[in-house]
């Protein structure tokens, strides 16, 4: 379960950080950087979240799901 939770929360922040990302692209017209910073930290949540995935599967923390009706 505790798993589950912790993916949520990643994708929570990945949706965030491109909400902020585009509020400060619309509203800063490009004269700052933090429309780069979060971006840059979307793309690190997205690949960060991938790993962990990756990891979770190698280690037998979750399995696919196998219950599929064919």
């Amino acid at each position: 379960m505790w798993i589950k939770i912790i993916i949520v929360l990643v994708f929570i922040g990945i949706v965030a950080s491109l909400g902020s990302g585009l509020f400060y692209l619309v509203n800063d017209k490009g004269d700052s950087r933090r429309t780069l910073r979060a971006l840059t930290w979307r793309i690190g949540l997205s690949i960060g979240l991938f790993i962990f995935l990756m990891v979770g599967y190698y280690f037998g923390w979750f399995q696919p799901n196998s219950r599929l009706p064919y």
